[in-house]
């Protein structure tokens, strides 16, 4: 009997995780400069969300196409969402320094501005690197989608607020991350996202098709 190597569910695996240790090693690279984080992010969705649509493989290819893609558009958006949230960070340390009744409105109307920003942030990369159109028309849909699919922005959220939490706590957590876990944790929530991209996608059509040409 001849056993086909390449349909063993262990050698899928293993490519599997070769693939997103190889993801995430790009993607911590290409976030060290900072500026190029939100762009490495897009990219990072943009891998994961080809690999469930098209198959495993050409990670490298694919995250720096993704990157290219979406450079332009996702720069100026990650800088504004980065900026935003020192500003909304500074005013919680303020407010809950200052106490009393005002400081104590002040700092839930902080936290509550500050949770509905993480909330978009979390559909934006993906949007970004699924759709192409204009910025401001993007992050429209990413906000759409994080309030019309209420249920599958709350299941990121807890998997997201898990993992961080996690990472806080245990130094392990934090080994795992570095080696594996910042791929690992976009992989999982980018199925979340395919499921909904894909009710507004004709599926007949993918814009990934040609990738490997």
């Amino acid at each position: 009997m001849v056993i086909e190597m390449s349909n063993s569910p262990v050698i899928a695996f293993l490519n599997k995780m070769t693939d997103l240790i190889l993801l995430n090693i790009l993607w911590i690279i290409c976030c060290l400069p900072v500026i190029t984080a939100g762009a490495a992010t897009s990219a990072a969705y943009y891998v994961s969300i080809t690999s469930i649509r098209c198959g495993d493989g050409y990670v490298i290819r694919r995250f720096f196409n993704g990157f290219k893609s979406s450079f332009r558009q996702i720069t100026p958006v990650w800088l504004g969402l980065l900026a935003a949230g020192f500003i909304l960070l500074a005013d919680v340390f303020f407010w809950n320094r200052m106490g009393g009744g005002t400081g104590k409105i002040m700092l839930a109307v902080s936290v509550a501005i500050a949770f509905l920003l993480w909330t978009w942030s979390m559909w934006i990369f993906p949007v970004f690197a699924k759709f192409t159109g204009k910025r401001r028309e993007l992050l429209k849909n990413a906000a759409a989608f994080a309030v019309g699919y209420l249920p599958y922005t709350v299941i990121v959220l807890v998997i997201t607020g898990a993992v961080v939490y996690a990472n806080l706590v245990s130094l392990v957590a934090n080994s795992i991350m570095l080696f594996i876990g910042f791929a690992l944790l976009t992989y999982v929530k980018s199925f979340f996202f395919y499921r909904v991209f894909m009710n507004h996608i004709d599926e007949k059509y993918d814009d990934f098709d040609n990738l490997e040409e």
